[in-house]
């Protein structure tokens, strides 16, 4: 609060109009100059404007785009508190906490990756959850395409005619890594060599085939509620790669309310039910 008397004498000098003029000056009307003055007197007392509620900020999978954007606004609706994200492949954001970016909240769609940031110091001591799970799934245009049976390459190999089978980079993207697991198992990464395109993330993959630049493409089997042209030529066998396990955790600081009632409600029975309805399946109600 400023002084009265130093904020009087401004007001003061302030409350004249047409400056002076030959050393005089010309008041004011009574009335502007104590209205004037009672608002500064009673600017002490005004009360302080509200602040906004803390944003928080969630890197996560590129994935989980359908299922955390409807939680988010549920959230919002009823807490008033806002959220946003920043998708990608688990790796790339685990390389971007690793470099200094700031975020509340990472939902990995590898353990992996999270083993290196609590490792590292990065995650609050204790947070991590898992919080759900996947399949991964051949997709194809829904208009139809040839048959494909696993087990027998020369069926997907006629299905891809001239063109690659796309899959996200195995080299350090989970979906790509447990899409590399499953070819192996059931004998086909070998025969594919030279046939594979790789995209950025799981979600790339989907954006492509939908779009007819390849016919098929392996990928999680949630991405067929994001495009409805879409659906399964066939479900990779779930023993034919590692579990697909999303895990949640909070980052250090970890000092954002907002963002620690954002984890407990992404842990809640109403998440799982919103995840479960984009086709993800189970988490293990909030244990690692």
């Amino acid at each position: 609060m400023w002084e009265t008397g130093v904020e009087l004498a401004m007001l003061e000098s302030m409350l004249f109009s047409g400056g002076r003029r030959n050393g005089a000056v010309r008041p004011l009307g009574r009335t502007l100059h104590a209205l004037a003055i009672g608002a500064v007197l009673g600017a002490g007392s005004m009360p302080a404007p509200a602040q906004p509620e803390p944003s928080t900020l969630v890197f996560a999978a590129a994935s989980t785009m359908a299922p955390l954007n409807d939680l988010a606004q549920s959230f919002e609706r009823k807490q008033g508190r806002p959220v946003r994200f920043s998708f990608a492949a688990s790796s790339t954001l685990a390389r971007q906490v690793m470099h200094g970016a700031r975020a509340d909240l990472f939902l990995s769609a590898n353990r992996q990756w999270l083993d290196r940031l609590e490792r590292d110091g990065f995650l609050a001591a204790g947070s991590r959850r898992e919080l759900t799970g996947n399949r991964l799934a051949l997709i194809r245009s829904a208009d139809g395409g040839a048959d494909v049976i696993l087990n027998r390459p020369a069926t997907l190999l006629g299905a891809l005619a001239d063109f690659p089978l796309v899959l996200p980079d195995p080299s350090h993207v989970p979906a790509g890594i447990y899409a590399r697991e499953a070819l192996e198992h059931l004998d086909l990464w070998e025969p594919l060599q030279g046939r594979l395109a790789f995209a950025a993330n799981a979600r790339a993959v989907t954006v492509r085939v939908a779009r007819g630049e390849a016919p098929l493409g392996i990928t999680y089997a949630s991405e067929l509620r994001a495009e409805t042209n879409l659906d399964a030529a066939a479900l990779l066998p779930a023993e034919s790669h590692s579990p697909i396990r999303y895990e949640l955790a909070l980052i250090e600081p970890a000092d954002n309310p907002s963002a620690r009632a954002f984890y407990e409600y992404l842990l809640s029975g109403e998440a799982q039910q919103i995840f479960m309805k984009h086709g993800f399946t189970p988490g293990s109600k909030g244990k690692r």
